[in-house]
């Protein structure tokens, strides 16, 4: 997917990331894919059960006849139907889900995601991800709703938005205690690239460098400490940011990256 050739085939099959293994009829439509590494072991069983037709989408969907209301059907094909054609031919399963009185309730939030995310797209009007996020309950299914609606500002090129919205995603993240380093590096990250809301990002960038303990590797901590850089440089804090690199060379002395980095920044000073 990465050369010129191949960019048509994997837009047609929606292949984001590799490793992915489409797996198609005699005709070239598909039938099921394995997304990601497994272990020989565990591939060789999936592609066993694919080639017997065990829970491919055309056995979901001939299954489905005999059992409508069979939410673990539902659920299994609207999630290959949207891996391979997309959200808007996943959404019959998706509304079926969210009509069924028995289903659970984080699969019942799911389908309603997946609905005002449908709507929000076909109107290109974020309206109804923003009135499910601030409906919804679910500490299970709102992050992805804020990832949903952050996206979607993206796409529009809607920078103040997108920022707004990353960091109330952050903070709703903070508040059930569910942030990682990594999370709040990509959020500290991000608002250095729309030079918004740096302040915060400084504040999250160093609750991401001190979760880290001394049995991290330097490697990590180096890649979140030059975020700490960037933010400070954006900031206009330049002998803070290349003190920062200073210490992101320490970690990682061979790695030239972090020198280019002090190098940009005193060349702003």
């Amino acid at each position: 997917m990465d050369s010129t050739q191949n960019k048509e085939l994997a837009q047609k099959f929606r292949v984001s990331g590799i490793p992915a293994y489409i797996f198609v009829d005699e005709e070239g439509n598909e039938i099921d894919r394995i997304v990601g590494y497994m272990p020989p072991a565990e591939y060789l069983a999936e592609m066993t059960r694919i080639r017997n037709g065990i829970n491919t989408m055309p056995d979901l969907v001939k299954r489905l006849q005999d059992e409508p209301g069979n939410v673990d059907l539902l659920v299994s094909l609207a999630g290959k139907v949207e891996s391979a054609t997309g959200l808007k031919a996943a959404m019959t399963y998706w509304e079926m889900l969210f009509a069924l009185e028995s289903v659970e309730p984080l699969i019942h939030s799911t389908a309603a995601l997946k609905m005002a995310l449908y709507h929000a797209n076909e109107n290109n009007d974020p309206e109804t991800l923003v009135s499910f996020i601030n409906n919804e309950t679910s500490t299970e299914v709102l992050p992805k709703a804020y990832e949903a609606l952050r996206r979607f500002y993206r796409g529009l090129k809607d920078n103040a938005a997108e920022a707004d919205t990353y960091r109330r995603y952050v903070d709703f993240m903070s508040g059930v205690q569910k942030e990682s380093p990594g999370f709040l590096n990509g959020y500290a990250w991000r608002m250095t690239e729309l030079e918004l809301n740096l302040d915060n990002a400084l504040e999250r960038v160093n609750q991401a460098i001190a979760m880290f303990t001394d049995k991290d590797a330097a490697r990590d901590k180096a890649q979140i400490m030059d975020t700490k850089g960037e933010v400070l440089w954006k900031l206009g804090r330049i002998d803070e940011a290349v003190a920062v690199m200073d210490e992101c060379i320490k970690l990682q002395p061979e790695d030239n990256y972090y020198k280019e980095q002090k190098a940009k920044f005193l060349s702003a000073s």
